[in-house]
């Protein structure tokens, strides 16, 4: 493979992947359903123009078939004056218009026969249209819970983001930050008071019962 149509095939992926991204379904939906639309009315349209034809059609064989049964009736007149001349011209002026009628006869068929083929076509795509405006009613209900579901995880995803701190490290730093205070409180110099405090907290307590035994023995070394 080429290297331009190696890469002309990367930008066309690449473009793909954007207009998936920015391809909104529902707009999509929408616009297939206005070209159906569309079609739609082309084809009642059409559909109306054949209606219009046949009527016309069946109007010229409506006047076939009454010069024909006039041709009918002037034959028989003709046969009862004994006039055989004017009735084989009228019967040959029947038979040319029984022709015609045929062909009108034919040529109705086939417009009827088009007109039910596009009615056929003209439910079908109504039908279709119905379904694609159900279908997009749908999706579009879908789409929004699907939006508000994505917007409430990503809302709740963030919440067990550190954003990068860590917090047993930052503990030890504050802990440290305190055993650091307390040692400098006590290296700091004391005053007198201070000093005479921790003196006496620093003395051993006696029992009292102990100072009084204690008292006693020395009374009786004193005799």
């Amino acid at each position: 493979m080429s290297f331009i149509k190696r890469l002309k095939n990367v930008i066309e992926a690449k473009a793909n992947k954007v207009l998936d991204k920015h391809e909104d379904p529902i707009e999509m939906l929408e616009l297939s359903i206005k070209k159906k639309e569309e079609l739609l009315t082309n084809a009642k349209k059409q559909c109306a123009n054949f209606i219009a034809t046949v009527d016309s059609i069946r109007d010229e064989k409506k006047a076939l078939e009454e010069k024909i049964n006039k041709y009918e009736e002037a034959t028989k007149a003709a046969i009862l004056k004994e006039d055989t001349e004017k009735a084989q011209s009228f019967v040959k002026q029947k038979l040319d218009l029984q022709e015609k009628l045929n062909q009108t006869n034919s040529r109705i068929k086939e417009q009827d026969d088009k007109i039910s083929s596009i009615k056929v076509k003209i439910e079908e795509l109504e039908i279709e249209i119905s379904k694609m405006k159900s279908k997009k009613q749908e999706l579009a209900t879908r789409l929004d819970v699907a939006e508000i579901n994505n917007e409430i995880n990503e809302t709740l995803s963030g919440l067990n983001d550190d954003h990068g701190i860590n917090l047993d490290e930052l503990e030890k730093k504050v802990s440290q930050k305190e055993n650091y205070g307390k040692a400098l409180d006590e290296l700091k110099p004391k005053n007198e008071d201070e000093l005479l405090d921790e003196y006496i907290k620093s003395s051993p307590s006696v029992d009292s019962k102990v100072a009084e035994e204690l008292e006693r023995i020395k009374e009786q070394m004193k005799k």
